[in-house]
C-alpha cells in the first residue's frame, strides 16, 4: 500500500502530507531527503533516472546555444520530491494544479499558468492534483544532457555554495 493510501486512509486531504515534511527542526533538505527515504519504501513509489520514472513522468530535454531546457509530465495524484537545483533559474508552470512545500515549512496550492523564479538550493516537494506541465531553464555549457543534469542538479545540499548553505540554516532557525 503506497504512502497516499494510508494517508487517505486516515480521512487527511493527500495534499496535507507536505505538512508533515517539515518538523520545524534542522534543514528542510534534511527533513526531505528522510520523507524522501521514507516513500521509497512503499509500493508504487519511483525514484529519479530509472525506467519506471521516465513512464510515469516523461522529461523532454533541450539542449542548445548554452541553454538546457527540460520539460516535465507529472501526472495527477502522485507526490514529487525534486533535486536540489544548484542555480538560479526561471521555471514555467504551464498547466495543472499542485501544493508544494515552500522553503518556509508553508504548504501553498498553485495553479498554472505561471511564471516561478526558482532559486539556488530550492528543493520541492509536491502533490499533484491535476496533470500538470512544469518547464525549467537553466544556462550551461555542456555538451550533454548528463552533463547538463550534473551541472543543474543535485541531491546532496553540501554540494552548494556555503553561503546558500548558511542562508538556509538562518532562515530555518528564524521559524
Amino acid at each position: 500500500m503506497g504512502i497516499l493510501s494510508i494517508f487517505r486512509k486516515r480521512k487527511n486531504k493527500p495534499e496535507n502530507i507536505l505538512e508533515y515534511v517539515h518538523q520545524n527542526r534542522g534543514l528542510l533538505w534534511e527533513n526531505i531527503n528522510t520523507f524522501k527515504e521514507n516513500v521509497l519504501l512503499h509500493n508504487g513509489s519511483v525514484k529519479h533516472h530509472t525506467p519506471e520514472m521516465d513512464k510515469l513522468m516523461p522529461v523532454t530535454h533541450y539542449l542548445k546555444d548554452g541553454l538546457y531546457t527540460r520539460e516535465i509530465f507529472m501526472p495527477k495524484g502522485t507526490l514529487v520530491v525534486s533535486f536540489i537545483h544548484k542555480q538560479n533559474h526561471p521555471s514555467f508552470f504551464l498547466k495543472g494544479e499542485m501544493s508544494v512545500l515552500l522553503d518556509t515549512g508553508e504548504v501553498k496550492r498553485i495553479k498554472a499558468p505561471m511564471k516561478v523564479m526558482t532559486e539556488i538550493g530550492t528543493q520541492r516537494v509536491a502533490y499533484i492534483h491535476e496533470d500538470t506541465t512544469w518547464v525549467c531553464v537553466y544556462r550551461t555549457d555542456a555538451k550533454t544532457i548528463e552533463d547538463a543534469e550534473a551541472e543543474v542538479y543535485t541531491e546532496d545540499y553540501k554540494e552548494l555554495p556555503e553561503y546558500v548553505i548558511l542562508n538556509k540554516k538562518l532562515l530555518c532557525q528564524e521559524q
